[in-house]
């Protein structure tokens, strides 16, 4: 349909928190914890029109905020990404997880937690760069599809796929 928009595969991002620090119940209701950031990397898909990007993380953390009724979590990241030709990026993304038993299995720690599938994370992402190479990528739109994997005796991880809007 005329006028809408479309998405462009562009990126990958994968990454490992430390156990969170549990901040407590807000005023609001809200239950807030901050998870440190320890591990992971953003790269460029095959044929993504944008800069290549191959990073990992080198500092950050993820805002997760509890909604009182446990049906959402609302999840705000902000990180450093070192790309591999050495340039800083600052990585940031807002997002919102619908909570469903297989999610609350993996944020409650259960040894029952399982691969989630993807369509129950949504995110908006953000960059931000000194680099003029990399600099397209503050000017574009991105939007994250994510999941969790869990794998045996390892992190579990945070996958996410990141979208550019384009218009074709």
């Amino acid at each position: 349909m005329s006028g809408f928009a479309s998405l462009e595969p562009a990126l990958t991002a994968r990454l490992t928190f430390d156990p969170p620090f549990p901040i407590g119940s807000l005023n609001n209701g809200i239950s807030l914890q901050v998870a440190p950031i320890n591990g992971g990397t953003v790269k460029s898909e095959h044929g993504f029109s944008g800069p290549e990007v191959d990073a990992e993380f080198i500092f950050g953390s993820d805002h997760v905020q509890v909604d009182p009724s446990m049906k959402n979590v609302r999840i705000n990241v902000k990180a450093v990404l070192k790309n591999k030709d050495g340039c800083l990026i600052h990585y940031s993304y807002t997002g919102i997880i619908e909570m469903t038993p297989e999610g609350l299995a993996i944020l409650t720690g259960s040894p029952d937690a399982k691969t989630t599938p993807f369509g129950k994370i949504f995110t908006h992402v953000d960059f931000e760069t000194g680099a003029e190479h990399l600099k397209s990528l503050e000017t574009s739109k991105f939007i994250g599809c994510s999941r969790f994997l869990v794998e045996a005796g390892k992190p579990v991880v945070v996958e996410s796929k990141i979208s550019k809007v384009v218009y074709k």
